[in-house]
């Protein structure tokens, strides 16, 4: 027990250096893909939460099983306005069968994620793509996912 952590010892700077806990929806959002560059966010992991809006299975077939999810988070603007945030996150291969079904079921088993669950999210982003005229939105590649509660 007392080698434990001498075996699996990181330093904050590696650490920093693959992972960056202080990006939220909302800043992706403000990013494009040159800023995300010369930040060095694509290739580094990023933590996001937020809301289930959207499962899209893209490829149904197990081995290749690719579905993407749309997360959102919001600020409410003084007392009448919220504004919202997304981006979209693809996980791919067969693990995630069984995180993302095709269909929810009635009394889904633990670590099934649904439409409106909120969950944390261990992502690199991918690329921009425009979603309307001078908007845009990230798509990033999931890497894990679990409910929050």
């Amino acid at each position: 027990m007392l080698c434990a952590p001498i075996v699996f010892s990181i330093d904050a700077g590696q650490f920093d250096a693959a992972a960056d806990f202080s990006v939220t929806i909302k800043t992706l959002s403000q990013l494009d893909e040159a800023a995300a560059k010369a930040y060095g966010l694509m290739d580094r992991f990023i933590l996001l939460d937020g809301t289930v809006t959207n499962i899209e299975v893209l490829d149904g077939n197990e081995e290749n099983y690719l579905v993407q999810v749309e997360l959102v988070s919001g600020e409410w603007i003084g007392l009448d306005e919220v504004r919202s945030y997304s981006c979209w996150i693809r996980f791919s291969g067969p693990r995630f069968v069984d995180v993302f079904p095709a269909r929810v079921p009635r009394n889904p088993p633990p670590g099934v994620i649904g439409a409106n669950d909120y969950i944390l999210v261990a992502a690199i982003p991918l690329q921009t793509v425009q979603i309307a005229e001078g908007q845009t939105a990230w798509i990033l590649q999931g890497i894990h996912a679990r409910l929050l509660r």
